[in-house]
Protein backbone atom coordinates (compact mmCIF):
# COMPACT_ATOMS: atom_id res chain seq x y z
CA UNK A 1 0.00 0.00 0.00
CA UNK A 2 1.91 3.34 -0.89
CA UNK A 3 2.32 6.12 1.68
CA UNK A 4 1.25 9.98 1.61
CA UNK A 5 3.81 12.27 2.62
CA UNK A 6 2.83 14.80 4.94
CA UNK A 7 3.45 18.14 2.65
CA UNK A 8 1.28 20.75 4.72
CA UNK A 9 0.21 21.25 7.86
CA UNK A 10 -3.48 22.23 7.47
CA UNK A 11 -3.48 19.50 4.32
CA UNK A 12 -1.83 16.96 6.43
CA UNK A 13 -2.96 13.18 5.79
CA UNK A 14 -3.86 11.79 9.06
CA UNK A 15 -1.72 8.75 10.07
CA UNK A 16 -2.95 6.79 12.09
CA UNK A 17 -2.56 2.76 13.50
CA UNK A 18 -5.15 0.18 12.71
CA UNK A 19 -5.28 -3.13 12.79
CA UNK A 20 -4.43 -5.19 9.78
CA UNK A 21 -6.98 -7.33 9.99
CA UNK A 22 -9.39 -5.18 8.34
CA UNK A 23 -8.34 -3.15 5.14
CA UNK A 24 -9.20 0.54 5.97
CA UNK A 25 -8.34 1.71 2.75
CA UNK A 26 -11.88 0.97 1.74
CA UNK A 27 -15.72 2.00 3.34
CA UNK A 28 -18.41 0.15 4.34
CA UNK A 29 -19.76 -0.56 0.68
CA UNK A 30 -15.95 -2.10 -0.19
CA UNK A 31 -15.45 1.14 -2.45
CA UNK A 32 -12.27 3.42 -1.49
CA UNK A 33 -12.05 5.19 1.54
CA UNK A 34 -12.90 9.02 0.74
CA UNK A 35 -9.30 10.76 0.75
CA UNK A 36 -9.95 13.38 3.58
CA UNK A 37 -7.43 16.42 4.67
CA UNK A 38 -7.29 17.23 7.91
CA UNK A 39 -8.77 20.33 7.75
CA UNK A 40 -11.46 19.11 6.10
CA UNK A 41 -11.71 16.34 8.57
CA UNK A 42 -12.49 18.82 11.09
CA UNK A 43 -14.57 20.71 8.78
CA UNK A 44 -17.07 18.09 8.66
CA UNK A 45 -17.03 17.36 12.70
CA UNK A 46 -18.33 20.37 12.98
CA UNK A 47 -20.66 20.20 10.16
CA UNK A 48 -21.98 16.62 11.94
CA UNK A 49 -21.85 18.39 15.35
CA UNK A 50 -24.27 20.72 14.33
CA UNK A 51 -26.59 18.58 13.06
CA UNK A 52 -26.36 16.47 15.91
CA UNK A 53 -27.12 19.42 18.04
CA UNK A 54 -30.25 20.50 16.37
CA UNK A 55 -31.74 17.20 16.14
CA UNK A 56 -31.23 16.40 19.69
CA UNK A 57 -32.11 19.80 20.42
CA UNK A 58 -35.66 18.78 18.69
CA UNK A 59 -35.89 15.76 21.00
CA UNK A 60 -35.05 17.55 24.38
CA UNK A 61 -35.95 21.08 23.62
CA UNK A 62 -39.37 21.22 25.36
CA UNK A 63 -38.85 18.83 27.89
CA UNK A 64 -38.23 21.64 30.89
CA UNK A 65 -40.94 23.60 29.17
CA UNK A 66 -43.27 20.80 28.84
CA UNK A 67 -45.07 20.98 32.43
CA UNK A 68 -45.45 24.84 30.97
CA UNK A 69 -46.94 23.83 27.89
CA UNK A 70 -49.15 20.91 28.38
CA UNK A 71 -50.57 23.35 31.25
CA UNK A 72 -51.26 25.84 28.39
CA UNK A 73 -53.51 23.44 26.24
CA UNK A 74 -54.62 21.52 29.38
CA UNK A 75 -53.24 18.57 28.24
CA UNK A 76 -50.63 17.47 31.41
CA UNK A 77 -51.33 13.54 30.51
CA UNK A 78 -50.68 13.83 27.07
CA UNK A 79 -47.05 15.40 28.29
CA UNK A 80 -45.10 11.71 27.04
CA UNK A 81 -46.71 12.38 23.40
CA UNK A 82 -44.56 15.57 22.97
CA UNK A 83 -41.54 12.88 23.02
CA UNK A 84 -42.23 10.24 21.56
CA UNK A 85 -44.13 11.71 19.28
CA UNK A 86 -40.74 12.72 17.45
CA UNK A 87 -39.86 9.42 17.12
CA UNK A 88 -43.53 8.98 15.53
CA UNK A 89 -54.38 22.56 20.33
CA UNK A 90 -51.83 20.23 21.71
CA UNK A 91 -52.45 17.83 18.68
CA UNK A 92 -50.55 19.98 16.81
CA UNK A 93 -47.39 20.25 18.83
CA UNK A 94 -47.71 16.50 18.68
CA UNK A 95 -47.80 16.54 15.09
CA UNK A 96 -45.18 19.02 14.41
CA UNK A 97 -42.89 17.40 16.35
CA UNK A 98 -43.41 13.83 14.09
CA UNK A 99 -42.23 15.53 10.97
CA UNK A 100 -39.66 17.03 12.51
CA UNK A 101 -38.95 13.64 13.85
CA UNK A 102 -38.99 12.21 10.38
CA UNK A 103 -35.85 14.64 9.85
CA UNK A 104 -34.09 14.24 13.49
CA UNK A 105 -34.43 10.61 13.89
CA UNK A 106 -32.11 10.30 10.29
CA UNK A 107 -29.60 12.78 11.18
CA UNK A 108 -28.44 10.99 14.11
CA UNK A 109 -27.73 7.59 12.71
CA UNK A 110 -26.62 8.56 9.44
CA UNK A 111 -23.75 10.68 11.22
CA UNK A 112 -22.43 7.71 12.76
CA UNK A 113 -22.58 6.19 9.81
CA UNK A 114 -20.58 8.72 8.15
CA UNK A 115 -18.19 8.73 11.13
CA UNK A 116 -17.79 4.63 10.60
CA UNK A 117 -17.00 5.34 6.97
CA UNK A 118 -14.55 8.24 7.09
CA UNK A 119 -12.98 7.27 10.58
CA UNK A 120 -11.18 4.16 11.10
CA UNK A 121 -12.13 2.00 13.90
CA UNK A 122 -9.59 2.25 16.17
CA UNK A 123 -9.53 6.65 15.83
CA UNK A 124 -13.50 6.75 15.88
CA UNK A 125 -14.32 6.21 20.04
CA UNK A 126 -12.79 10.20 20.39
CA UNK A 127 -14.89 11.45 17.28
CA UNK A 128 -18.36 9.82 18.73
CA UNK A 129 -17.51 10.92 22.42
CA UNK A 130 -17.61 14.19 21.38
CA UNK A 131 -20.71 13.49 18.92
CA UNK A 132 -22.21 12.32 22.51
CA UNK A 133 -21.04 15.14 24.34
CA UNK A 134 -22.83 17.09 21.74
CA UNK A 135 -25.81 15.48 22.09
CA UNK A 136 -25.58 15.61 25.55
CA UNK A 137 -25.22 19.54 25.83
CA UNK A 138 -28.11 20.17 24.02
CA UNK A 139 -30.24 18.46 25.97
CA UNK A 140 -29.93 21.37 28.19
CA UNK A 141 -29.45 23.95 25.66
CA UNK A 142 -33.38 24.77 24.97
CA UNK A 143 -34.68 26.87 27.86
CA UNK A 144 -31.57 28.77 28.04
CA UNK A 145 -31.97 30.07 24.72
CA UNK A 146 -34.10 32.27 25.47
CA UNK A 147 -38.18 31.08 25.07
CA UNK A 148 -39.71 27.84 22.73
CA UNK A 149 -40.56 30.38 19.85
CA UNK A 150 -36.78 31.23 19.77
CA UNK A 151 -35.28 27.32 20.31
CA UNK A 152 -37.13 26.88 17.15
CA UNK A 153 -36.05 29.21 15.07
CA UNK A 154 -32.41 28.54 15.68
CA UNK A 155 -32.43 25.64 13.35
CA UNK A 156 -32.64 28.08 10.16
CA UNK A 157 -29.06 29.05 10.59
CA UNK A 158 -27.61 26.59 12.23
CA UNK A 159 -28.56 23.94 9.97
CA UNK A 160 -27.86 25.81 6.64
CA UNK A 161 -23.89 25.13 7.73
CA UNK A 162 -24.93 21.65 8.57
CA UNK A 163 -26.46 21.41 4.68
CA UNK A 164 -23.15 23.27 3.23
CA UNK A 165 -20.58 21.11 5.34
CA UNK A 166 -22.25 17.84 3.81
CA UNK A 167 -22.80 19.22 0.26
CA UNK A 168 -19.43 20.71 -0.55
CA UNK A 169 -17.35 18.59 1.76
CA UNK A 170 -18.32 15.71 2.58
CA UNK A 171 -17.05 13.69 -0.96
CA UNK A 172 -18.85 9.89 -0.08
CA UNK A 173 -18.45 7.70 -2.99
CA UNK A 174 -21.77 6.98 -4.62
CA UNK A 175 -23.23 3.08 -4.46
CA UNK A 176 -23.82 1.39 -8.07
CA UNK A 177 -27.22 1.45 -9.39
CA UNK A 178 -29.88 3.78 -10.69
CA UNK A 179 -32.16 5.80 -8.47
CA UNK A 180 -34.89 3.28 -9.28
CA UNK A 181 -33.02 0.53 -8.28
CA UNK A 182 -31.72 1.53 -5.06
CA UNK A 183 -35.29 2.74 -4.19
CA UNK A 184 -36.41 -0.85 -4.83
CA UNK A 185 -34.08 -1.80 -2.30
CA UNK A 186 -35.74 0.24 0.60
CA UNK A 187 -37.46 -2.83 2.76
CA UNK A 188 -40.83 -0.81 2.46
CA UNK A 189 -42.88 -3.63 3.99
CA UNK A 190 -40.27 -3.90 7.32
CA UNK A 191 -40.82 -0.08 7.98
CA UNK A 192 -44.68 -0.05 7.47
CA UNK A 193 -45.01 -2.70 9.74
CA UNK A 194 -42.20 -2.13 12.57
CA UNK A 195 -44.12 1.32 12.68
CA UNK A 196 -47.36 0.41 12.90
CA UNK A 197 -46.38 -2.07 15.91
CA UNK A 198 -44.19 0.48 17.75
CA UNK A 199 -47.34 2.87 17.88
CA UNK A 200 -50.00 0.30 18.62
CA UNK A 201 -47.77 -0.84 21.74
CA UNK A 202 -47.00 2.93 22.55
CA UNK A 203 -50.99 3.35 22.85
CA UNK A 204 -51.52 0.71 24.82
CA UNK A 205 -48.88 1.54 27.15
CA UNK A 206 -49.39 5.63 27.13
CA UNK A 207 -53.17 4.89 27.36
CA UNK A 208 -53.71 1.95 29.73
CA UNK A 209 -54.97 2.95 33.31
CA UNK A 210 -55.22 6.05 32.23
CA UNK A 211 -57.47 6.98 30.23
CA UNK A 212 -58.73 3.36 29.84
CA UNK A 213 -58.63 0.61 31.80
CA UNK A 214 -55.82 -1.89 31.33
CA UNK A 215 -58.88 -4.80 31.06
CA UNK A 216 -60.76 -2.29 28.27
CA UNK A 217 -61.26 -3.71 25.22
CA UNK A 218 -59.36 -0.65 23.01
CA UNK A 219 -56.23 -1.63 25.26
CA UNK A 220 -56.04 -5.15 24.90
CA UNK A 221 -56.67 -4.69 21.03
CA UNK A 222 -54.05 -2.38 20.54
CA UNK A 223 -51.29 -4.35 22.56
CA UNK A 224 -52.77 -7.88 20.60
CA UNK A 225 -51.86 -5.09 17.49
CA UNK A 226 -48.61 -4.67 18.55
CA UNK A 227 -47.57 -7.84 19.48
CA UNK A 228 -48.75 -9.57 16.01
CA UNK A 229 -47.08 -6.61 14.07
CA UNK A 230 -43.77 -7.49 16.10
CA UNK A 231 -44.31 -11.04 14.77
CA UNK A 232 -45.01 -10.16 11.56
CA UNK A 233 -41.92 -8.07 11.15
CA UNK A 234 -39.62 -10.82 12.55
CA UNK A 235 -41.30 -13.36 9.46
CA UNK A 236 -40.84 -10.27 6.95
CA UNK A 237 -36.98 -9.76 7.98
CA UNK A 238 -36.53 -12.90 8.08
CA UNK A 239 -38.50 -14.34 5.06
CA UNK A 240 -39.47 -12.13 2.73
CA UNK A 241 -36.98 -8.85 2.25
CA UNK A 242 -34.15 -8.90 0.16
CA UNK A 243 -32.46 -6.19 2.32
CA UNK A 244 -33.84 -6.42 5.59
CA UNK A 245 -33.22 -3.16 8.13
CA UNK A 246 -32.92 -6.40 10.66
CA UNK A 247 -30.86 -9.07 9.20
CA UNK A 248 -31.13 -12.27 10.77
CA UNK A 249 -27.79 -12.99 11.14
CA UNK A 250 -27.24 -10.13 13.28
CA UNK A 251 -29.20 -11.47 16.13
CA UNK A 252 -27.63 -15.01 16.33
CA UNK A 253 -24.53 -13.17 17.23
CA UNK A 254 -25.25 -13.33 21.34
CA UNK A 255 -22.18 -10.23 21.82
CA UNK A 256 -24.95 -8.04 18.82
CA UNK A 257 -27.76 -8.75 20.85
CA UNK A 258 -26.36 -7.61 24.03
CA UNK A 259 -24.97 -4.22 22.39
CA UNK A 260 -28.82 -3.77 20.94
CA UNK A 261 -30.12 -4.86 24.53
CA UNK A 262 -28.09 -2.56 26.73
CA UNK A 263 -28.38 0.57 24.11
CA UNK A 264 -31.92 -0.06 24.57
CA UNK A 265 -32.32 0.58 27.83
CA UNK A 266 -29.87 2.94 28.30
CA UNK A 267 -32.26 4.84 25.95
CA UNK A 268 -35.35 4.37 28.05
CA UNK A 269 -33.20 5.52 31.45
CA UNK A 270 -31.81 8.40 29.84
CA UNK A 271 -34.69 10.70 28.09
CA UNK A 272 -36.95 9.44 31.48
CA UNK A 273 -34.37 10.98 33.62
CA UNK A 274 -34.17 14.22 31.08
CA UNK A 275 -37.73 14.20 30.83
CA UNK A 276 -38.66 14.20 35.02
CA UNK A 277 -36.07 15.86 36.87
CA UNK A 278 -37.36 18.97 35.77
CA UNK A 279 -40.80 18.22 36.35
CA UNK A 280 -39.54 17.39 40.32
CA UNK A 281 -37.97 20.99 40.18
CA UNK A 282 -40.69 22.60 38.45
CA UNK A 283 -43.85 21.13 40.92
CA UNK A 284 -42.23 20.13 44.23
CA UNK A 285 -39.43 23.17 44.12
CA UNK A 286 -41.72 25.14 42.17
CA UNK A 287 -38.66 26.53 39.69
CA UNK A 288 -39.77 28.33 36.39
CA UNK A 289 -38.67 26.04 33.11
CA UNK A 290 -35.31 27.89 32.69
CA UNK A 291 -34.78 27.30 36.38
CA UNK A 292 -34.98 23.69 36.40
CA UNK A 293 -33.26 23.55 32.99
CA UNK A 294 -30.45 24.59 35.24
CA UNK A 295 -30.62 22.30 37.39
CA UNK A 296 -30.49 19.24 35.15
CA UNK A 297 -26.42 20.79 34.08
CA UNK A 298 -24.98 18.39 36.82
CA UNK A 299 -26.93 15.40 34.82
CA UNK A 300 -25.74 16.27 31.30
CA UNK A 301 -22.18 17.19 32.83
CA UNK A 302 -21.83 13.72 33.94
CA UNK A 303 -23.14 12.44 30.71
CA UNK A 304 -20.41 14.80 28.88
CA UNK A 305 -17.55 13.68 31.11
CA UNK A 306 -18.40 10.09 30.54
CA UNK A 307 -19.07 10.17 26.90
CA UNK A 308 -15.49 12.12 26.18
CA UNK A 309 -13.61 10.18 28.58
CA UNK A 310 -14.65 6.52 27.52
CA UNK A 311 -14.24 7.53 23.93
CA UNK A 312 -10.78 8.80 24.63
CA UNK A 313 -10.09 5.81 26.33
CA UNK A 314 -11.50 3.46 24.10
CA UNK A 315 -9.22 5.21 21.51
CA UNK A 316 -5.65 4.94 23.58
CA UNK A 317 -5.94 1.85 25.67
CA UNK A 318 -7.12 -1.74 26.27
CA UNK A 319 -7.37 -1.29 29.54
CA UNK A 320 -10.98 -2.46 30.02
CA UNK A 321 -13.49 -4.23 28.11
CA UNK A 322 -15.91 -2.90 26.05
CA UNK A 323 -18.71 -4.82 28.39
CA UNK A 324 -16.85 -3.95 31.76
CA UNK A 325 -17.02 -0.29 30.60
CA UNK A 326 -21.10 -0.34 29.79
CA UNK A 327 -21.27 -2.67 32.87
CA UNK A 328 -20.28 -0.23 35.28
CA UNK A 329 -22.25 2.56 33.25
CA UNK A 330 -25.42 1.03 33.71
CA UNK A 331 -24.64 0.01 37.52
CA UNK A 332 -24.15 4.04 38.08
CA UNK A 333 -27.49 4.43 36.42
CA UNK A 334 -29.36 2.53 38.47
CA UNK A 335 -27.13 3.59 41.36
CA UNK A 336 -28.17 7.58 40.61
CA UNK A 337 -31.87 6.66 40.01
CA UNK A 338 -32.12 4.82 43.33
CA UNK A 339 -30.75 7.61 45.05
CA UNK A 340 -33.21 9.92 43.29
CA UNK A 341 -35.88 7.71 44.89
CA UNK A 342 -35.05 9.27 48.35
CA UNK A 343 -36.07 12.66 47.05
CA UNK A 344 -38.91 14.88 48.73
CA UNK A 345 -39.69 17.97 49.73
CA UNK A 346 -36.68 18.98 51.61
CA UNK A 347 -33.67 17.26 50.33
CA UNK A 348 -30.53 19.10 50.24
CA UNK A 349 -29.04 20.58 46.96
CA UNK A 350 -25.92 18.66 47.44
CA UNK A 351 -27.74 15.62 47.32
CA UNK A 352 -29.51 16.63 43.97
CA UNK A 353 -26.17 17.50 42.16
CA UNK A 354 -24.48 14.00 43.61
CA UNK A 355 -27.43 12.34 42.43
CA UNK A 356 -27.71 13.18 38.72
CA UNK A 357 -23.55 13.44 38.40
CA UNK A 358 -24.03 10.16 39.49
CA UNK A 359 -26.88 9.07 36.63
CA UNK A 360 -25.01 11.08 33.83
CA UNK A 361 -21.68 9.31 34.61
CA UNK A 362 -23.69 5.99 33.72
CA UNK A 363 -25.47 6.77 30.89
CA UNK A 364 -22.31 8.84 28.94
CA UNK A 365 -20.50 5.72 29.66
CA UNK A 366 -22.80 3.71 27.41
CA UNK A 367 -23.16 6.33 25.50
CA UNK A 368 -20.90 5.03 22.46
CA UNK A 369 -19.41 1.91 24.11
CA UNK A 370 -22.20 -0.37 22.45
CA UNK A 371 -21.33 0.84 19.56
CA UNK A 372 -17.80 0.41 19.05
CA UNK A 373 -17.84 -2.64 20.78
CA UNK A 374 -20.32 -4.31 17.85
CA UNK A 375 -18.28 -2.43 14.98
CA UNK A 376 -15.24 -4.56 16.10
CA UNK A 377 -17.50 -7.81 15.82
CA UNK A 378 -19.64 -7.77 12.60
CA UNK A 379 -18.16 -7.61 8.94
CA UNK A 380 -17.68 -4.34 7.05
CA UNK A 381 -20.87 -5.17 5.03
CA UNK A 382 -23.19 -4.86 8.15
CA UNK A 383 -21.07 -1.74 9.98
CA UNK A 384 -24.27 0.40 8.16
CA UNK A 385 -26.82 -1.81 9.13
CA UNK A 386 -25.50 -2.24 12.52
CA UNK A 387 -24.72 1.39 13.59
CA UNK A 388 -28.50 2.30 12.56
CA UNK A 389 -29.88 -0.33 14.43
CA UNK A 390 -27.94 0.85 17.67
CA UNK A 391 -29.15 4.23 17.47
CA UNK A 392 -33.10 3.34 16.15
CA UNK A 393 -32.86 1.01 19.57
CA UNK A 394 -31.90 4.00 21.55
CA UNK A 395 -34.60 6.19 20.21
CA UNK A 396 -37.21 3.41 20.07
CA UNK A 397 -35.68 3.02 23.85
CA UNK A 398 -36.30 6.74 24.69
CA UNK A 399 -39.74 6.79 23.33
CA UNK A 400 -40.70 3.93 25.39
CA UNK A 401 -39.20 4.92 28.54
CA UNK A 402 -40.85 8.00 28.29
CA UNK A 403 -43.91 6.48 27.85
CA UNK A 404 -43.72 3.49 30.61
CA UNK A 405 -41.97 5.89 32.81
CA UNK A 406 -44.93 8.50 31.90
CA UNK A 407 -47.95 5.95 32.36
CA UNK A 408 -46.47 5.31 36.15
CA UNK A 409 -46.22 8.48 37.15
CA UNK A 410 -49.82 9.35 35.91
CA UNK A 411 -51.40 6.01 37.50
CA UNK A 412 -49.85 7.05 40.86
CA UNK A 413 -50.23 9.85 40.80
CA UNK A 414 -53.99 9.28 39.83
CA UNK A 415 -53.94 6.83 43.33
CA UNK A 416 -52.20 9.42 45.60
CA UNK A 417 -54.72 12.18 44.70
CA UNK A 418 -57.49 10.16 44.85
CA UNK A 419 -56.24 9.18 48.50
CA UNK A 420 -56.23 12.89 49.51
CA UNK A 421 -58.58 15.01 51.26
CA UNK A 422 -59.02 17.52 48.32
CA UNK A 423 -62.30 18.09 46.11
CA UNK A 424 -62.41 16.75 42.55
CA UNK A 425 -62.18 20.29 41.00
CA UNK A 426 -58.77 20.51 42.34
CA UNK A 427 -57.55 16.82 41.13
CA UNK A 428 -58.80 17.49 38.22
CA UNK A 429 -56.63 20.58 37.45
CA UNK A 430 -53.53 19.22 38.67
CA UNK A 431 -53.62 16.41 36.92
CA UNK A 432 -53.58 19.19 33.79
CA UNK A 433 -51.48 21.76 35.00
CA UNK A 434 -48.30 21.40 36.81
CA UNK A 435 -47.24 24.63 36.84
CA UNK A 436 -51.35 25.79 38.68
CA UNK A 437 -49.50 23.66 42.14
CA UNK A 438 -47.54 26.66 43.11
CA UNK A 439 -50.45 28.86 42.87
CA UNK A 440 -53.12 27.19 45.34
CA UNK A 441 -53.46 28.19 48.66
CA UNK A 442 -51.04 25.92 51.65
CA UNK A 443 -53.66 23.80 52.71
CA UNK A 444 -53.97 22.51 49.14
CA UNK A 445 -50.64 22.76 47.52
CA UNK A 446 -49.07 20.32 50.53
CA UNK A 447 -50.81 16.97 49.82
CA UNK A 448 -50.72 17.64 46.03
CA UNK A 449 -46.94 18.02 46.30
CA UNK A 450 -46.47 14.98 48.57
CA UNK A 451 -48.85 12.99 45.93
CA UNK A 452 -46.14 14.44 42.97
CA UNK A 453 -43.53 13.15 45.44
CA UNK A 454 -45.34 9.44 45.39
CA UNK A 455 -45.59 9.63 41.61
CA UNK A 456 -42.04 10.74 40.94
CA UNK A 457 -40.64 8.35 43.39
CA UNK A 458 -42.59 5.74 41.61
CA UNK A 459 -41.00 6.70 38.00
CA UNK A 460 -37.43 6.52 39.82
CA UNK A 461 -38.07 3.36 41.09
CA UNK A 462 -38.43 2.46 37.30
CA UNK A 463 -35.82 3.54 35.95
CA UNK A 464 -33.84 2.29 38.38
CA UNK A 465 -35.35 -1.38 37.45
CA UNK A 466 -34.26 0.20 33.49
CA UNK A 467 -30.64 0.14 34.45
CA UNK A 468 -30.59 -3.08 36.36
CA UNK A 469 -32.31 -4.40 33.06
CA UNK A 470 -29.12 -2.56 31.16
CA UNK A 471 -26.47 -4.14 33.76
CA UNK A 472 -27.87 -7.60 32.84
CA UNK A 473 -27.95 -6.81 29.25
CA UNK A 474 -24.18 -5.99 29.22
CA UNK A 475 -23.31 -9.55 30.49
CA UNK A 476 -23.87 -10.68 27.06
CA UNK A 477 -21.80 -8.18 25.36
CA UNK A 478 -18.91 -10.54 25.45
CA UNK A 479 -15.26 -9.70 26.73
CA UNK A 480 -12.96 -8.31 23.96
CA UNK A 481 -11.20 -4.98 24.48
CA UNK A 482 -10.39 -2.56 22.53
CA UNK A 483 -7.78 -3.24 19.36
CA UNK A 484 -4.95 -0.41 19.04
CA UNK A 485 -2.54 -3.05 17.78
CA UNK A 486 0.17 -0.46 15.36
CA UNK A 487 0.62 -1.58 12.03
CA UNK A 488 2.61 0.13 9.17
CA UNK A 489 -0.15 1.76 7.47
CA UNK A 490 -0.99 5.36 6.60
CA UNK A 491 -4.30 5.84 5.09
CA UNK A 492 -6.58 9.10 4.30
CA UNK A 493 -9.68 9.74 6.60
Amino acid sequence: MSTYPNTDTNNAIVEINVDASKDETVNINGQPKVRLRKFELYLIMIGLSIGVFLAALDQTIVTTALPAIASEFGALDQITWVATAYLLTSYTLIIARAIAGIGGGGIVSLVMVIISDIVPLQESGKYQGIIGAVFSISSVMGPLLGGITWSFYIHLPLGTVTIGAVIFLLRLPHSKGSLLQKLKRIDYAGIIVVVGATVALLLSINWGGSKYPWTSPIIIILFIVGQAGVALFSLIETKFSVEPIAPRHLFKNLNIVGCFATNYFQGMAFFALVYYIPLYFQVVEGDSATESGLKLIPYVTGVVIASIFTGQLISRTNFLAYRTISAMGAALIAVGAGLMVMWDEDTGKAAQIGYMLIAGLGVGSIMHTTLLCALEIVEDKDIATVTTLLMFLRLIGAVFGVSTVGTVFSNVLSRYLANASISPEYIAAVKQSATIVNQLPEEIRSPIIIAYVGALRASFITILVLGVSCFISTIFMGNHRPKIGKSNKKVFV
